[in-house]
């Protein structure tokens, strides 16, 4: 059979090409392992197909791209020919907003499983506006090396030390033992659950060295925590070392420390990181403790000023209108920010996403919505400093919130220290 494998438009970013949509790279690698032939196509350069062109379209979104899977929808309902298949992050978090959208069947769940891959192929063979959840495996040993064949489409670059490196992304693991309440990956959130598994790590290498072959010179691990299991790492790291790779990867301010600190992140460094991103969310420990980070200030001090003894670039994000925010609370976040002065900073206003905990269960939070949470909303403009949120707590409006993040935003491109 012949598939097209379609990522839409990315609207509610100011540059699509950067990282390459790795799930149906993965779902490529079981398809053309079961002898079906594969062809790609991302909407924000590729015409889409056309009815009749294939057997089966294939198409992962995010949750962002609702709007983009909706107008995709609306053409493919009336296909008499090639049937179509809804997935990815965005059907498996809020399934209810995308069922009638049009297509055969919308999958909710782990779709690369070659069982689950082969099941998807016969039920959308004799489907019409059908939905269903597959279960996520309990390893990852039969996962294969995603199929790369497009990647060098996409451009990131980043340069450290005067060099410049072509970046490409990669996983190595999935899922997330932690319990953050606006995340949708955690122990709470309704992507993968709270065990983490690890790709083989013979597949790993094989991701590594293929990078190499196809001329990228850095990797960007998308793991919600790559240094979880330091052994592992360990051996990965020997892998940038033997193909020349430097590499950025998010952080856990609590990880590092539980796992050795600045002797950890030293062997991070010296195994090529020159990057890391650690999301910080508030300099207040009690709304920290309000969210269920799992981290406190002091350890994300600690470990920016690790990295600039090291020489690792830090960027740290933060989030202001969560559960018990206050105007205090804010101004620490920015004090906090003004005195230490990572070498990047992004600060977001809450996006509460459907499939966390702040949506599932808000009576248990401090959080008001002036309307139901949905994912129209993030790509009206996460970045233009014109929108307007919709969440508030007991100690502030949505206007004080916007307006604090506006004027923080301002003194912190003023500042130069900002994304």
């Amino acid at each position: 059979m012949k598939f097209a494998l379609v990522f839409p438009k990315s609207t509610f970013l100011s540059d699509p090409l950067v990282w390459q949509p790795l799930g149906l790279m993965y779902l490529s690698a079981q398809l053309t392992n079961l002898g079906h032939e594969t062809f790609f196509f991302d909407l924000n350069f590729d015409e889409m197909p056309n009815d009749g062109d294939f057997d089966q379209m294939w198409v992962s979104a995010t949750s962002p791209q609702l709007g983009e899977s909706r107008r995709i929808g609306n053409i493919v309902r009336d296909w008499k020919i090639t049937k179509t298949v809804l997935g990815g992050a965005g059907a498996w978090a809020n399934p209810e907003s995308h069922k009638d959208l049009g297509y055969s069947l919308v999958v909710g769940g782990e779709a690369d499983n070659p069982h689950t891959v082969q099941r998807i192929i016969e039920i959308a063979n004799h489907s019409h506006n059908l939905s269903i959840t597959v279960p996520i495996s309990k390893d990852l040993s039969w996962v294969l090396p995603p199929d790369r064949r497009w990647s060098t489409k996409y451009k990131s670059y980043m340069t450290h030390d005067g060099k410049t490196y072509r970046m490409t992304s990669l996983f190595t693991s999935r899922g997330c033992p932690m319990e953050c309440a606006f995340c949708e990956s955690g122990r709470h959130g309704i992507i993968w659950d709270r065990l983490t598994r690890y790709e083989p790590l013979e597949i790993v290498e094989n991701q590594i060295a293929e990078c190499a072959q196809l001329g990228f010179t850095g990797l960007a691990y998308y793991d919600d925590i790559f240094i979880l299991n330091r052994k592992r790492t360990t051996e990965i790291l020997k892998m940038h070392r033997k193909y020349d790779m430097v590499f950025r990867c998010f952080l856990r301010s609590d990880i590092l420390c539980k796992h050795g600190g600045f002797e950890y992140l030293k062997e991070l460094r010296d195994g090529g990181l020159i990057e890391i991103f650690v999301g910080v969310e508030s300099a207040s420990n009690k709304i920290k403790e309000n969210i269920h980070k799992g981290t406190t200030i002091e350890q994300d001090t600690l470990v920016l000023g690790w990295c600039k003894e090291l020489g690792i670039a830090c960027k740290m994000s933060f989030i202001l209108g969560l559960p018990g925010e206050s105007l205090e609370t804010m101004e620490e976040t920015r004090q906090w920010i003004l005195k230490y002065r990572p070498e990047r900073v992004q600060v977001d206003r809450l996006i509460p996403f459907m499939g966390t905990p702040l949506t599932d269960h808000p009576e248990e939070y401090d959080l008001t919505y002036e309307h139901q949470p949905d994912e129209e909303w993030f790509f009206k403009g996460r970045m233009d400093l014109g929108t307007k949120s919709f969440v508030s707590t007991s100690n502030l409006s949505v206007e004080e919130i916007d307006t604090y993040w506006r004027n923080l935003n301002d003194e912190l491109i003023s500042e130069g220290i900002t994304t």
